[in-house]
């Protein structure tokens, strides 16, 4: 059984149990009153009329049933608490009386005992007749007094009490169960929407939240479910967020192997094939090494830059001119293997780089230009005022203007309904955006379908 029914079903029984019961002791207690002072004006009327016929009875010479009877007309005349009275012998014999020939009042007689008084309720018809019985004369022949009065009116009154109380209960126990309902609605409502919002959480929907119209005990329950929501959120943003950074580290760096793998095993290759002077031999070992460096020291910067989002590195001052130097020997293999020329021209100057990250910027602008089929690249610098603006341009099958605005989107590539991937970006222009803003320069892409593109750096 939900709560709801539990909680509406407890509140409606405890509502009607305690309307019967005060209800029954409000009625039986009044009833138990009002009977309790006819009791007490019965024995006072008893004694009193007792006493009536005993003092007038006891001047007569004569006793017998006619007197008697006469005795106790003049007494009731002069009664005005009682119209019914009677006078019987030992042997229950009528000496006389004013109650119904049909109702039998002499049975209470056999209870009579020394002086108790002897009451009971006799119904006749529609009427109710409170009968006192006791002893007239405590002789050798006793002699027995009844009387009787008629409380038909207490009993109506009574069964009217009992009557009006079943209307008020039915109509007090029917709005209580519509405020019972209201109430338990209301009180049953946050316990569903926690539930509700629990299963969604369930599902992986923790944007929604609890809104809190109350501040008792289910509004704070309501808040820390919230505050319990947020940090479930923020839990699984982290993990979210630690999934896809590592993902995204595992795809750079394996990117980002590509270009110095290609000039190791090239110079390698050449160093094991070619017949070349020591000094050759010396100067190639010499580059595998530092590219080898290079990639150790790479790995840790790209997680740092990816995963952590670091942006503690070492930036120092170096020569644009040397930067490059090593740059196209590093892209030497890999160029002449595609056919491709880079010339260079540069204003002299020191710019503020990270040496790793920078070198793979513009390793991966390069790699692009290969990829797009691009025959010639012309790198240019220029030295401004406060700016060093690099540019590299080459003659490939240039981007779609849609796409220029994306291309630094991770994952993204051009429309391949186009007869071949123009321009790669999946990859390597989001990470090229990332090293820009880590040296707080900007990033400007230029091209036109079957011309070229150019890619401005601005440091």
């Amino acid at each position: 059984m939900k709560i709801f029914f539990k909680l509406f079903i407890s509140v409606v029984i405890i509502l009607c149990i305690s309307l019967s019961t005060f209800g029954y002791f409000l009625i039986i207690t009044s009833f138990k009153n009002t009977i309790q002072r006819e009791v007490s004006q019965a024995l006072e009327q008893f004694e009193l009329i007792k006493f009536s016929i005993n003092a007038n009875v006891s001047s007569l010479a004569s006793r017998n049933k006619i007197v008697l009877a006469n005795v106790a007309d003049d007494v009731l005349s002069g009664n005005i608490y009682t119209n019914l009275i009677g006078i019987y012998s030992s042997d229950k014999e009528k000496i006389t009386s004013t109650f119904p020939e049909k109702l039998e009042v002499t049975e209470v007689l056999d209870k009579v005992q020394n002086s108790n008084l002897i009451y009971k309720i006799k119904k006749i018809d529609d009427k109710y007749i409170f009968v006192t019985s006791g002893y007239l004369k405590e002789d050798k022949e006793p002699i027995f007094l009844i009387i009787g009065k008629d409380i038909t009116k207490i009993i109506t009154q009574y069964e009217q009490m009992k009557q009006m109380y079943r209307f008020i209960y039915n109509l007090i126990a029917l709005i209580g169960i519509i405020v019972i309902l209201i109430l338990t609605l209301l009180i049953i409502s946050p316990i569903k929407k926690l539930n509700n919002l629990a299963q969604k959480i369930s599902q992986g929907d923790y944007k929604n939240r609890i809104k809190i119209k109350s501040n008792d005990e289910l509004g704070e329950l309501g808040k820390s479910f919230n505050t319990m929501t947020e940090a479930i959120e923020k839990s699984f943003e982290q993990i979210k967020q630690t999934s896809i950074q590592k993902e995204e580290f595992v795809t750079n760096f394996a990117h980002e192997l590509k270009t110095p793998l290609t000039s190791i095993i090239g110079y390698s290759d050449m160093i094991s094939s070619k017949n070349l002077k020591q000094e050759e031999i010396k100067e190639y070992a010499q580059y595998i090494w530092n590219e080898g460096m290079r990639l150790e020291s790479l790995s840790q910067k790209l997680m740092n830059l990816i995963m952590l989002n670091c942006q503690n590195f070492i930036f120092e001052e170096l020569s644009v001119t040397e930067i490059f130097e090593d740059i196209i020997k590093t892209t030497k293999v890999m160029l002449d293997k595609n056919n491709i020329t880079l010339n260079s021209e540069l204003d002299e100057s020191y710019i503020l780089v990270e040496y790793d990250l920078f070198k793979t910027l513009i390793l991966n602008i390069i790699d692009n230009s290969r990829k797009a089929k691009a025959t010639k690249i012309f790198i240019t610098g220029k030295k401004y005022l406060e700016n060093y603006e690099i540019t590299i341009s080459d003659n490939g099958c240039g981007i779609p203007k849609k796409d220029l605005n994306r291309i630094t989107e991770e994952f993204y590539i051009v429309d391949k309904s186009h007869a071949q991937k123009q321009y790669s970006a999946g990859i390597g222009l989001a990470l090229v955006d990332k090293i820009v803003k880590l040296h707080k320069g900007t990033l400007r892409f230029e091209s036109e379908l079957e011309k070229g593109t150019d890619v401005i750096i601005t440091l």
